[in-house]
């Protein structure tokens, strides 16, 4: 199962652990900070275990299963891109939750409550009919935690950002769900891998010394293209694609701004590739005015 789900889980997180970063006093004492992020963490795991369950489990497996055969091959790993992106996203955020309630090693108790949303919904998948346990999906969102983990430890690794972007190009999601005989809301892009964009991007400022080209990251992102096909009921095919662009480095475009609730703002947005002139360049190459 994709960990895409972060994007809802992110209007939930961002509301309740952003309230105490923006708009809470700092001036609260430390027990309180504490017992505000606590109740943000089982509120909003309780309220995206409500959505998932709803969405994704709505169809009861009293027996543990694992994920098919072609787990490993599935939308060509780009799912295990998403489970990375997740658990790098979650430990952010609880990271900066837990630096806002001054606890003690806060970089820790980010990695411990990203890895346990991780295994609790990995569990849960085992038992429906839907999806099953999926080793690499897990490892692959652990990798994600531990790598926030390392680059906040590392001083060489901070130039280096993971982003996502998503825009509707193709229908083909729902058109291959149409022919298994299910039925997908429109809304439901957490599976839809083919409008789906990954990006690595290296900030410019903190390798070039040109003044210009410290308002820009280099960005190289990876893709998956619409010709995915049913084969016995399974989604198979496609192929991945790869992008080269300049990205937007926000954090120091806005690195003037005395307004703190616009730089959290900004904070967080940067975690998202916005539009730009780019440049696919495999498995074909083609030229986009601005890709979303």
């Amino acid at each position: 199962m994709n960990y895409i789900y972060l994007i809802f889980a992110l209007n939930l997180i961002s509301y309740s652990l952003s309230a105490s970063v923006f708009f809470f006093n700092n001036d609260l004492e430390k027990n309180k900070r504490e017992s505000i992020v606590n109740s943000s963490f089982f509120l909003v795991g309780g309220a995206t275990y409500h959505y998932l369950n709803r969405v994704w489990w709505s169809e009861d497996n009293n027996q543990f299963s694992f994920s098919s055969n072609n787990d490993f091959v599935y939308a060509k790993n780009l799912d295990k891109v998403g489970h990375f992106y997740g658990g790098y996203f979650t430990s952010e955020l609880f990271n900066n939750a837990f630096l806002w309630a001054d606890s003690e090693k806060p970089l820790k108790l980010a990695l411990r409550n990203s890895i346990i949303i991780q295994s609790i919904i990995e569990l849960k998948d085992a038992y429906s009919p839907n999806y099953g346990f999926s080793s690499y999906d897990l490892i692959s969102g652990i990798a994600g935690s531990y790598f926030h983990y390392i680059k906040k430890k590392s001083n060489k690794l901070n130039y280096i950002d993971i982003k996502f972007s998503y825009f509707k190009r193709s229908n083909k999601y729902w058109e291959l769900e149409k022919e298994r005989g299910k039925s997908a809301s429109s809304y439901e892009f957490f599976n839809d891998y083919v409008n789906q964009t990954y990006w690595l991007t290296f900030r410019l400022n903190k390798i070039l010394d040109f003044e210009f080209l410290k308002n820009f990251n280099l960005a190289i992102g990876t893709g998956l293209d619409d010709s995915q096909f049913l084969n016995s009921s399974s989604i198979d095919g496609g192929l991945r694609e790869y992008y080269i662009t300049l990205d937007y480095n926000l954090k120091h475009i806005f690195r003037k701004s005395n307004n703190k609730f616009v730089k959290n703002i900004i904070y967080y947005i940067d975690y998202f590739k916005l539009p730009s002139p780019t440049i696919r360049f495999a498995p074909s190459y083609k030229l986009h005015v601005f890709y979303f």
